[in-house]
């Protein structure tokens, strides 16, 4: 890996892990050669720090600017993203077994304030799934979990969970405003009459709470992504009880699964992820938050249109001195 070999526009220079990757221009590339000579990505996951870098002029692209910073660069530019924040809750554990407590779970936070709070417009509230609107097999008949906290403390009454405990399981830095979603939603959760923590790890220790062999976590935050643009991405990972991500064992969930993923008639196909979705709705198996958008700052010189798929192709830019 520390040697790739390819015949892309560009090719590889140098890799300090964790520090930086350089790259420079393939002069022999099949579709000409790149208006940039080299190119520099730096792995800097402070976003104060990617500010800073980019105000400065050291940096010329940066990710995951926050939507607060917008007004602070010279350029920017926003995107429908490709990932959808989620919880997943752990369907068989002591308090979320209950189908109450996951309704009250979805009904007891407010997307629209954490949307504008959080976001100030660059999120949309995903229609009870964490299924992409974008892919193939989206349900589009699903609307929004309401919010209705009176409903949700007497649903956490009627459930007998009053002040039992839930952990929050998530991690920080990774997404966009993701300590910030986990903790919003902690809070809100908390009104309603249960006592939550929450766990905020390290992010290899994270990935093992999120598709490790242990113990599920009650609530686990992920941004999950599909490249794939097809339902089957997210169910297989999510939904199905053996997905990396699960946290569920619905037998018959994961049967309709499988049987979509094989089904060739497209009309059959979609009812059938239809169908799955609305089960994995009602029963309340996830707690989706928003769809993402992707916001990236810019220096003056840089001209780009950003990919709805992330990726930060250097020989789609150009640069204007």
């Amino acid at each position: 890996a520390g040697a790739p070999v390819g015949t892309g526009p560009y090719k590889f220079d140098s890799w300090n892990r964790g520090t930086d990757l350089k790259l420079v221009a393939n002069a022999d590339y099949w579709g000409g050669e790149p208006q940039i000579d080299d190119v520099t990505y730096r792995f800097v996951t402070e976003p104060g720090t990617r500010l800073s870098g980019l105000l400065s002029g050291e940096f010329d692209v940066i990710t995951n600017l926050l939507p607060e910073f917008t007004t602070n660069v010279s350029k920017f530019a926003a995107v429908p993203g490709l990932e959808t924040s989620v919880f997943v809750l752990g369907t068989d554990n002591e308090v979320t077994k209950d189908p109450k407590v996951r309704e009250a779970l979805n009904l007891a936070i407010d997307r629209k304030a954490m949307a504008e709070g959080l976001f100030m417009g660059y999120a949309t509230l995903a229609k009870g799934s964490h299924i992409n609107p974008a892919a193939f097999g989206f349900n589009e008949k699903l609307e929004h979990y309401p919010h209705d906290i009176e409903k949700a403390r007497a649903l956490i009454k009627e459930a007998g969970a009053e002040g039992k405990p839930l952990v929050v399981v998530g991690e920080s830095g990774r997404w966009l405003k993701d300590r910030e979603q986990i903790e919003a939603v902690a809070g809100y959760w908390a009104e309603t009459g249960l006592n939550v923590t929450t766990d905020i790890q390290e992010f290899s220790q994270y990935l093992d709470s999120l598709m490790g062999d242990g113990p599920r976590p009650d609530a686990i935050f992920i941004a999950n992504s599909n490249e794939l643009l097809d339902a089957d991405r997210e169910m297989s990972f999510i939904y199905h009880k053996d997905g990396a991500a699960a946290s569920n064992s619905d037998a018959e969930m994961a049967t309709m699964i499988e049987a979509a993923r094989v089904e060739t008639d497209t009309a059959k196909r979609k009812a059938l992820y239809d169908d799955i979705q609305k089960k994995g709705h009602d029963l309340n198996y996830t707690v989706p938050l928003f769809n993402l958008q992707d916001i990236y700052g810019m220096s003056e010189r840089i001209e780009w249109q950003p990919r709805v798929d992330a990726k930060l192709m250097v020989s789609e830019m150009k640069v204007t001195e």
